[in-house]
Parts: structure tokens; C-alpha cells; sequence
């Protein structure tokens, strides 16, 4: 709908019927609204004044519902018939436990935004705030295996995401041969785990041994769970917090996981400059990412085996390290500073060895990075020096990705190598591949 050309309405209603489904609940509907005003043209309509700097605003608001069934054949647990090695029949079961009364997903998502353009759009702001549920999410539930299931397909959880966006353009130089525009953006987004299942108050995304990626009810979506250092707990010692160590002065990990960081960024940003001068442009990025932790598993795997960095400090093996913290003396029970001399091979094997990943307080790093994204340069060939001939257009362009890592915490580990691209434990990273350069030249040709 459409009113006098600065309001607007719209709206959908869906219904879906899916196969994938049991028949009662085959049938889902979602629909969305949306609406938005102009409310400079508004006020031009009604012949109310407005400066001639002030070129656009508008204000949006939208609901939408989206509703999401899963893949066939998951509803009802029938066994598959074999032959063994000498001809015997077998027969199995999926080591998924399904159930036939699950329902789709439904996410639902509010959004508000502010649109402001000045200066005959040379200068430009979009702000939004948005805030989504996901629930009655179809998750695999790990189940103990000697039920004779790996997992059980369930309808669990309520995911909130919310955040703000700002995206902000200028162009503060226009002429005829030159041009250059500033593009900006910000995010913040928040996941939180409202609900879970019954009974369930996590639900792990990734990891291994050790290393624990969870989805914790109460918590945010990609907590990491590992092990600390151990240290003195008693607030009446005066060693409270100081490393508790052996009796040889090394280090020592909690027997229990604790929560030892957070994948969720605090922010991210991205910065873009594109310049053109006669037939040329030039463009580059620059992205920021704030805030969050990471686990590093490569870290810990060259620590264990002397080839970090950290193993030799100045270029040299020390044989005479003493770590700061306290024993307990095993005939008084009191706390002994320690004076212990080890040497760094010791001291990272303990702290590295402890486990297949080592103690996880140790090689959680802060994920924030700054990077040069890309650079891109081109070139138009001019119409006139094409004139008389059969193209219409001609263009050439050279662009280079993940050009330069301008800043990382990881000892030379890029945060976005994860574990793995199929999970969305991007806080744990282990042996994986190194983020790759690329290099592209293409030309456009136009008859």
C-alpha cells in the first residue's frame, strides 16, 4: 500500500506444507508486515519548510516470521538389512533416535531503522535495530550410547540475536576528474540462549577433548569451556589467586571445565575507500573485528613440541625458570613460595601437555584482528578511444584479497582459521588451514 507516496505498507502471508513432516504438523504459516515513511516528502506535502542540506529520511519498522521444515526420511526409526562377511543377514538402526511429533522452526525477527541522507547525497547515515527468536530449533540431542543412539531429534531452544548496525557514506571530494567516498560500518550483535531443552542446560557446538564449545542456557551462544591454571581459592591466604604449583614448581590445570572465554565479538567494523581520478579507480578495506576470544590448538600443539616462538625466549632455551606461584608443603599443608628451578621444556610440557589441547586458560587469545581486506584497481577505457570500432565497452580490473594482517593476538594464527567451516564453534581453532591470498585480473568486454 501506498499513501500519497511517503507512507507505505506491506505485507505477506505464507503457508507451507511440507512432506518432511508428520501430517498434523505438515501445515505452517508465517507472514510479515513491514512499514515505512518518507517523512522529509511528508513534510514537503505539506508545505512545511525543510533545510535544502536535509535531502532524505526515513523511518522503517518490519515483523516477519519464517518458518523452516528439515531434510526427508527423519521421522520414524526403521532398520536397513545387510549381509555380513559370511552371508548372514544383519540388520541396524539409524544412530539417530527420531520422532515423529516434531514441529517446524519458527524464527521470528523485529527490526527499526532510521534512513538520513544530506547534502544532495554526498553525506549519508542508516542506523537499525533489530532483535530475532529462533525456536523450536530441530537439533540433534547428544543421547549416552548405551541407549543405542548417538543422539535423538528433538524441538528445543529459543536463540535471541540482537544488535544495532550503523553504516555511515561521505563524499567528501567531487569534481570532474576526481572522486573520492568513505564507506563505514559498525555492528554489535548479542546472542543470548534464552531456552534450551528440558533438563538441558547446554549444548555443545564443537570442540575436542578438553576444549568445549557450548551453547549455555542463561549464557551466550559459543561459550568456551576449558581448563585453568590451578590456583590458590582460599581468600583469607595471602597467596589467594597465585599459581598453585607442584611440588617441582610447575603448573597445574583445574580438574573441572570452567568457562575460560567467549566467542561472540564485541564489535565489527569496516572501513572502505574508493577513489576515482579521470578513468581510474582505485579501492581499498580495511575490516575490525573487536572483542571475543578464540581457542588456539595450534598454539598449544607447537608449544608442546618446542617450535613456538614462546619456547624460546630471546632465541634461547632456559634451564633455570622458576614460575611465580606456591606449593603446598606436604607435611605442615601451608603454601611455600615457590623457588623451584625447571627449564622451559618442563614448563611447556606441563602447560601444554596437560591433555590433548594443554591447560585451555593458556592459549585462549583475544580474537580481535585488524586486517587490509582487499585492494582493487581498475581502469575504463575512454568511449572516444573506442569509438569506430565494434566494442561498446572496456574495461580492465586487478584485485588482491586478505592483503595484510595489520593486527592479531595468535603468534602468527589468523583468528578466522576455525576448526572447521561446518560447525559454528568459530572459537576453536586446531592445526587449521592458513586463510589464503588471492589474487584476481579480469577484463569486461562490451559489443
Amino acid at each position: 500500500m501506498n499513501y500519497d507516496g511517503w507512507a507505505f505498507l506491506d505485507a505477506t502471508f505464507r503457508n507451507d506444507w511440507s512432506s518432511a513432516l508428520a501430517k498434523e504438523h505438515r501445515s505452517f504459516f508465517y507472514p510479515s508486515v513491514s512499514a515505512s515513511v518518507l517523512f522529509v516528502d511528508m513534510l514537503n506535502k505539506y508545505k512545511v519548510a525543510m533545510p535544502k542540506w536535509f535531502t532524505f529520511g526515513k523511518l522503517r519498522a518490519s515483523y516477519a516470521e519464517v518458518g523452516n521444515d528439515m531434510d526427508p526420511y527423519q521421522l520414524y526409526n526403521l532398520y536397513s538389512t545387510n549381509k555380513d562377511d559370511h552371508s548372514g543377514i544383519t540388520a541396524s538402526s539409524s544412530s539417530t533416535l527420531f520422532d515423529k511429533n516434531v514441529k517446524n522452526e519458527l524464527i521470528k525477527s523485529w527490526e527499526v531503522g532510521l534512513e538520513l541522507k544530506f547534502l544532495n547525497n554526498r553525506l549519508g547515515f542508516d542506523f537499525a535495530w533489530y532483535k530475532s527468536n529462533a525456536t523450536n530449533q530441530l537439533l540433534n540431542l547428544p543421547m549416552n550410547s548405551l541407549s543405542g543412539y548417538s543422539s535423538k531429534k528433538i524441538n528445543a531452544g529459543d536463540i535471541e540475536n540482537q544488535g544495532v548496525e550503523l553504516m555511515a557514506y561521505a563524499t567528501p571530494i567531487r569534481t570532474k576528474d576526481f572522486e573520492w567516498t568513505i564507506n563505514y560500518n559498525v555492528s554489535h550483535n548479542s546472542n543470548k540462549i534464552k531456552d534450551l531443552y528440558d533438563g538441558v542446560d547446554r549444548y555443545e557446538l564443537g570442540g575436542y577433548d578438553n576444549i568445549k564449545v557450548y551453547a549455555m542456557k542463561g549464557g551466550n551462544y559459543g561459550e568456551i569451556w576449558g581448563t585453568k591454571f590451578l590456583r590458590v581459592t582460599d581468600k583469607s591466604s595471602p597467596y589467594y589467586g597465585q599459581l598453585l604449583l607442584t611440588s617441582d614448581g610447575l603448573p597445574q590445570a583445574t580438574s573441572e571445565l570452567e568457562k575460560i572465554g567467549d566467542q561472540q565479538a564485541t564489535c565489527n567494523m569496516g572501513l572502505t575507500n574508493s577513489f576515482r581520478f579521470k578513468d581510474w579507480n582505485l579501492s581499498f578495506q580495511i575490516d575490525a573485528r573487536i572483542g571475543g576470544e578464540i581457542f588456539s590448538g595450534t598454539n598449544a600443539m607447537m608449544q608442546r613440541s618446542g617450535t613456538a616462538e614462546a619456547t624460546a625466549p630471546g632465541g634461547k632455551r632456559v634451564n633455570d625458570m622458576v614460575v611465580k606461584g606456591v606449593y603446598r608443603d606436604a607435611a605442615t599443608g601451608e603454601y611455600v613460595q615457590n623457588a623451584n628451578k625447571i627449564t622451559t621444556q618442563q614448563y611447556w610440557n606441563a602447560v601444554a601437555g596437560a591433555g590433548n589441547m594443554g591447560i585451555g586458560e593458556a592459549n585462549t587469545y583475544s580474537a580481535t584482528n585488524i586486517r587490509l581486506r582487499n585492494i582493487s584497481l581498475g581502469y575504463t577505457v575512454p568511449a572516444k578511444v573506442l569509438a569506430g570500432t565494434i566494442l561498446q565497452s572496456l574495461k580492465a580490473g586487478f584485485t588482491v584479497t586478505n592483503v595484510w594482517m595489520i593486527h592479531s593476538n595468535m603468534n602468527g594464527v589468523d583468528p578466522e582459521s576455525v576448526f572447521a567451516t561446518s560447525t559454528n564453534a568459530t572459537g576453536f581453532e586446531y592445526a587449521g588451514l592458513p586463510t589464503t591470498r588471492s589474487y584476481v585480473f579480469n577484463v569486461s568486454i562490451g559489443f
